[in-house]
């Protein structure tokens, strides 16, 4: 790929990658209890879920995917069940962890299972199989090698989700820190809730 090409595609790639979505939601979410760099770690499970789904698309699968009424919306479906099942937990969790007083704490949640939820929301995301089956293909020069095209396309992308990961994560920090007291903690783990449960509502509207 030329270098002018990919200078072109970057910044494409960074604004798809910092556009609202359920997993940025999540960082921001990881950011407000876990912390910035949590959060950025957490990403690695996203990244892991789009590499796969990077494969698949290469593969020419995830054409079946998207053409299939009944596979995309066993994806789909699943994708709305957990940001659902996410929502209502961050909802009921609010409170978890924070104390009565001016300071509060939050639970900290293991690297492990953080990666493990970012993964999770990415892979039942049908939109990011769309992102990698209808994008990707117009991106590519068919007089060059492929394949190399599109390892490079997709390792730029993973950077680029770092990057957006990161800058929700740190928002979600930022707006922590004007929240001086426990009860605007749990208002703003409410409102998170809330967003996940709204996603899922947005998911569940996806169509082929």
């Amino acid at each position: 790929m030329a270098f002018v090409d990919w200078l072109t595609i970057a910044p494409i790639f960074l604004l798809l990658s910092l556009g609202p979505g359920p997993n940025n939601f999540m960082a921001m979410s990881n950011g407000i209890n876990q912390g910035p760099v949590a959060a950025l770690v957490g990403t690695i499970g996203r990244n892991f879920a789009f590499a796969i789904l990077m494969l698949v698309s290469a593969l020419g699968l995830g054409a079946v995917i998207v053409s299939s009424s009944l596979l995309f919306n066993i994806v789909k479906w699943a994708g709305v069940c957990y940001l659902l099942y996410m929502g209502i937990k961050t909802w009921r969790n609010a409170a978890q962890g924070v104390d009565s007083g001016e300071v509060t704490h939050t639970r900290k949640v293991p690297y492990s299972g953080l990666i493990r939820q970012e993964f999770i929301v990415a892979i039942s995301n049908p939109k990011a199989i769309l992102i990698f089956t209808a994008v990707f293909p117009q991106m590519l020069n068919l007089d060059k090698p492929v394949m190399i095209q599109f390892f490079i396309m997709g390792f730029t992308f993973i950077v680029t989700e770092f990057i957006g990961s990161y800058i929700y994560a740190i928002a979600g920090n930022q707006i922590k820190r004007f929240i001086k007291s426990s009860k605007g903690v749990i208002r703003l783990n409410r409102s998170m809730g809330a967003v996940f449960v709204a996603a899922s509502a947005v998911l569940a509207s996806a169509s082929r």
